[in-house]
């Protein structure tokens, strides 16, 4: 009697020993099932995207700056109104309109009155006096042409101020509809971007799906003599400019 039940228990055991081991091996399939879906939904290639587009200035800042030094002030003073005056006529002469034409204030140095050692070892140009004729205008080609006339202007007795503060380009060429041009920048850049991923995507048997986040990256502006003028101070000195923008995409892989 003993022995009958303790086989009964034995193929009990043996049957629940079973049954666990079948549930085990079913649970982890459909955890493993599980796993693998999840991995795939999170499959991702990360690129970039370039586009360079070549633009023209639409905006041109060009500014003639004068200098007149005299131990007498009336006689600076005459000297650089007339320099204003001929600068200004010269500009009119060239098709400026008065709107884009702006003569600026005047300023006068006395050396004896900042500098007593230097009046006294340059007496005959105690004072000094600056002044400028700026030029903001749309007409960029009109510029261009003007600056390569501007020896008419030392022809006639007037001797234009070279000295520019930090090495500012003069005249200076702007890309005012930047901001109109980024949203097609960023999409072609976008359209790029799409192209590799799907090369990649191809490679490896996969599909693209959507933009799982993107970062729009750097965009700079470039002179066609290679300087960078991105920076609100950097030298803008050619009409042409070339736009480049590399933003990064990361899309999902199907």
């Amino acid at each position: 009697m003993a022995a009958q039940e303790n086989r009964l228990i034995l193929v009990a055991a043996i049957i629940v020993g079973v049954c666990l081991l079948a549930g085990l091996a079913a649970g982890g399939y459909f955890i493993g099932k599980g796993g693998a879906r999840f991995k795939g939904d999170i499959r991702s290639v990360s690129v970039k995207g370039l586009v360079e587009k070549e633009v023209k200035a639409d905006q041109a800042i060009w500014r003639l700056d004068f200098r007149r030094a005299s131990q007498d002030l009336k006689e600076a003073d005459a000297g650089i109104r007339a320099d204003r005056e001929a600068a200004v006529a010269f500009l009119k002469n060239q098709g400026f309109k008065d709107e884009e034409i702006s003569p600026q204030p005047m300023r006068a140095i006395d050396k004896l009155a900042r500098d007593y050692t230097q009046a006294q070892e340059n007496n005959q140009l105690r004072y000094v006096v600056t002044t400028a004729v700026l030029v903001t205008t749309s007409n960029v080609d009109l510029v261009t042409k003007a600056v390569g006339r501007s020896e008419e202007l030392l022809k006639a007795g007037v001797l234009l101020d070279g000295q520019q503060d930090g090495g500012t380009a003069n005249p200076r060429y702007v890309l005012t509809s930047f901001n109109a041009l980024r949203p097609q920048l960023l999409a072609e850049a976008t359209k790029n971007a799409r192209s590799i991923a799907q090369q990649f995507a191809a490679d490896s048997g996969a599909q693209v799906g959507n933009i799982r986040s993107a970062n729009q990256g750097a965009i700079q502006i470039f002179g066609t003599d290679g300087n960078d003028e991105s920076g609100s101070y950097n030298p803008t000195s050619t009409p042409s400019k070339k736009i480049r923008v590399v933003s990064t995409f990361e899309f999902e892989l199907k």
